[in-house]
């Protein structure tokens, strides 16, 4: 489990600032401890109506206020700096991570709780190293400090506060423990605050269709009061400790302070000092209160954050790359598959498919069509037999070099919000204008592109809604080919198509079919009509149809 030795070793980078921060408050607190001797001084002075040096002590007093001041003003700005760099730092390895990890990770983890790790929580955690770790040992110098300077002006009042230690660790551990919990509750609240946001938006057209705003809207509200709740339960707690140890401490110094003025002889000027002592330790306890429940809290996202980044990344995504371009044959050999917790799809599947060649895929609804798309793309790994492309075994291949070797146009264009040229690039390096226009040209999207204001700089929209459906998988078609893949995989490319719209489609691949080893997931004619062989999938296995079944 990650833990706060993790966070700091990951912190690395930034060490020499979060020293420097700690540098910072420690001098603060040297200032600090400053401020109650001289602050005794000036009043023990005036109470006995001034003095040849009351000026110098006055002059050390606000020159000590100002180093205060700026010390808190650059301690502050640094650990804003700070924070932002290890925040990036943070959120960058989350994301690359979770990148890296397989399709059946993403299939059995909530969204919204992936997306809440990723913002917020690793936001309170940046700030959680650079605000609270970084000055804690600037409370311990301020509250020890405190101490033994009330030893030295009276060390028959120092000597009972020893006595408040056990009460104040048993507090912090019984307060320590319901933080920990409420936090994980709170926690979970928001990350289904933000599952149920990012769903609803993603199915406003359905509630629109259905009339069902008002009660989803009303879900949203639920979900959205009950995380206020917690968290309000949450900063209750943290709100209240700090200031009751505050008091507590306060209070006890009042009476140890009444206690120390009772005995005769004392200077006014000590009996200041001892006040202001004795009002400043509560400062640092009060810190170290809140604190400790703010590491609480962080043991919880650490342990969510440390469970994340443990899982290993998909099988083969760090093997190393070999191979050139595939020929595009392509073997399935005894392939057994079942998805957790359910019956095998595929029983014992044999395909073979030769370079160039296009086939196929037919089968009623949860045959495996899809499956066996993604054993193919290396989503899932079967449970027994193999893959092979070109006779070696996908299991030992990089799994990037692998997908490279394959476009994929889904049933379901996934597009960004961004512009046509984006999505066609799609992170991939800027092929320049020329491969650019030979793809748009193989995938019949030249025409209308040209025809849109900002040709292929138009913004789509999310998941391309400013575009028809035909541009979309156009889009689509456009960036599987932009690598030249030897293997082109159409997932009921043409689903969405009425009979003429599927037959322009089709029309417009036939070019950038040529030379290249094709599987068509589909039960439309003329999808089916471009095909060497069609297959059928059915009770786990291959069979060869005929064109006239």
């Amino acid at each position: 489990m990650m833990g706060v030795a993790d966070l700091l070793a990951r912190a690395a980078p930034f060490r020499r600032a979060l020293l420097a921060i700690s540098a910072l408050t420690i001098a603060e607190s040297f200032a600090l401890l400053a401020l109650p001797w001289l602050g005794g001084k000036v009043l023990g002075m005036m109470v006995a109506g001034g003095g040849p040096q009351m000026a110098e002590v006055v002059a050390l007093l606000v020159l000590t206020l100002a180093l205060l001041t700026a010390l808190n003003i650059a301690a502050a700005m640094l650990s804003a700096r700070t924070a932002g760099q290890v925040l990036a730092g943070l959120r960058v390895e989350a994301y690359v991570h979770v990148q890296r990890l397989g399709i059946a990770f993403h299939d059995s983890s909530r969204q919204g709780d992936l997306l809440a790790l990723m913002t917020f929580e690793v936001t309170n955690l940046s700030q959680f190293l650079t605000a609270t770790l970084a000055s804690v040992p600037a409370m311990v110098l301020t509250a020890i400090g405190a101490v033994l300077l009330l030893f030295w002006l009276d060390p028959m009042t120092a000597l009972a506060l020893p006595l408040l230690l056990p009460a104040f660790v048993v507090l912090l551990k019984l307060v320590g423990r319901h933080q920990r919990r409420l936090a994980a509750e709170a926690r979970d609240a928001e990350a289904q605050v933000m599952a149920v946001a990012e769903e609803d938006l993603e199915l406003l057209a359905a509630a629109k269709a259905f009339a069902v705003e008002e009660q989803r809207a009303a879900r949203y509200a639920a979900l959205a009061d009950q995380a206020r709740m917690l968290a309000y339960r949450q900063a209750r707690i943290a709100a209240l400790i700090g200031p009751v140890v505050a008091l507590v401490a306060g209070l006890t110094a009042i009476a140890l302070l009444l206690g120390a003025n009772t005995r005769s002889g004392r200077d006014p000027a000590e009996l200041f000092s001892l006040l202001l002592y004795a009002a400043l330790l509560a400062r640092p306890i009060a810190s170290l209160a809140d604190s400790w429940g703010r590491l609480q809290w962080a043991h919880g996202t650490l342990a969510r954050l440390g469970a994340v980044l443990a899982q290993a990344p998909e099988p083969g995504y760090l093997a190393p790359a070999y191979g050139g371009r595939s020929r595009g044959l392509i073997r399935f050999e005894q392939v057994y598959f079942a998805y957790p917790g359910r019956e095998p799809v595929l029983r014992g599947l044999d395909l073979a498919i030769a370079p160039g060649e296009i086939i196929a895929l037919t089968g009623r609804n949860g045959a495996g069509k899809s499956t066996l798309i993604n054993l193919l793309l290396r989503f899932y790994d079967p449970q027994a037999g193999r893959i092979t492309l070109d006779g070696t075994d996908i299991a030992a291949m990089q799994v990037q070099h692998l997908r490279r070797q394959i476009g994929l146009v889904p049933q379901r264009a996934l597009l960004a919000n961004g512009t046509i040229r984006d999505n066609i690039i799609f992170g991939r390096t800027d092929p320049g204008a020329e491969r650019l226009h030979e793809v748009l040209r193989l995938a019949q999207a030249g025409e209308f592109i040209t025809a849109l204001p900002d040709q292929d700089e138009t913004q789509i929209g999310d998941g391309g809604v400013r575009l028809s459906g035909g541009q979309r998988q156009r889009i689509a078609l456009a960036r599987a080919l932009l690598d030249d893949p030897p293997l082109l995989i159409f997932d009921e490319a043409t689903a969405m198509y009425d009979l003429e719209g599927e037959a322009a489609f089709v029309a417009a691949c036939q070019t950038a079919l040529k030379g290249r080893s094709v599987i068509l997931v589909t039960h439309r004619p003329a999808s089916l009509a471009l095909a060497d062989r069609i297959i059928r999938i059915e009770a786990g296995l291959a069979q060869l149809e005929s064109r006239s079944s």
